[in-house]
């Protein structure tokens, strides 16, 4: 049956099959038909979904984008700027930015964004361009086929030069936004590199195994060794206009087309200053 298909084939949750609905329903073969209609070779099915305009206000703010299709967008976002409209940042975000970005190309849609970035983090990010591609891609992310990694300078030098940070999250008890290690708190786990070292700072690579908020700053800060510039982890230093710490790699199966992406973004510049601005401080004591 149809049925079969569209749930156990491209397995779409109650949320999607309302959305089909709502949308004008499933097609066999060009005409409008149910769910629970037989299907046999060579017959095609075609879903339409009811899509949601954004009610964000549009922006025209810089735009970097990485990759783009008809289906998703990978855009980097620069420090500085928030991922969406809080109760403390309600323009200037890069959803706004996005919804006007929508608006000019003539895509009449939510902005749906597939993970998030902290406000003075920078790096990549993956956006959706409908409800399919957004509901395969949080698939991917919840059994951690979505790759993020990123590159931080952190303070002091590592010892260890490869390891697992598995220590717990949870929000800290004192401060409404800052986290904590906790054994009582969730499962997150962080696997790292150390790509450079000097005695003042080490330059890493990170992969998330888990997603909590602020999960590579808590972390590293349990170590001894916080980001550089991290304003609540650590201090924040004036050449750079958030933390060291970049979303450089992520690698996803496209949801259309089935293809392996790997998509990557070199270290902003402000964040190279920072990191040879340590290593010449090492070369200037010898």
């Amino acid at each position: 049956m149809v049925r079969d298909i569209v749930c156990g084939r491209l397995g779409l949750t109650r949320g999607l099959l309302r959305r089909m609905k709502q949308g004008g329903g499933v097609f066999l073969n060009g005409q409008r038909d149910y769910l629970t209609r037989r299907v046999r070779a060579g017959d095609q099915i075609q879903i339409v979904f009811f899509d949601e305009k954004t009610e964000l206000e549009p922006q025209e703010l810089p735009l970097d984008i990485v990759f783009e299709d008809e289906y998703l967008l990978v855009v980097n976002k620069a420090a500085g700027m928030a991922v969406h409209p809080t109760g403390t940042y309600q323009q200037g975000t890069l959803a706004n930015a996005i919804a006007h970005y929508w608006q000019v190309i003539g895509l009449e849609t939510k902005v749906r964004l597939v993970h998030r970035l902290d406000k003075d983090t920078s790096g990549l990010l993956l956006v959706a361009k409908e409800p399919y591609t957004l509901h395969q891609l949080l698939k991917q992310l919840g059994r951690r086929e979505l790759v993020r990694e990123y590159l931080a300078v952190v303070h002091g030098r590592l010892e260890e030069l490869q390891g697992v940070i598995a220590v717990p999250i949870a929000r800290a008890a004192d401060h409404g936004v800052k986290r904590t290690a906790d054994p009582a708190g969730k499962e997150a786990k962080t696997v790292y590199r150390v790509l450079k070292r000097t005695q003042g700072a080490s330059l890493v690579r990170a992969r998330l195994e888990s997603g909590r908020t602020h999960q590579i700053r808590v972390h590293f800060a349990h170590l001894g060794h916080p980001v550089v510039g991290d304003p609540l982890y650590s201090q924040a230093v004036p050449e750079l206009a958030g933390q060291a710490l970049h979303s450089w790699r992520l690698e996803f199966v496209h949801p259309r087309t089935g293809r392996q992406h790997v998509i990557t973004c070199p270290l902003p510049q402000e964040m190279l200053s920072v990191w040879k601005r340590f290593r010449e401080g090492e070369e200037a004591c010898r």
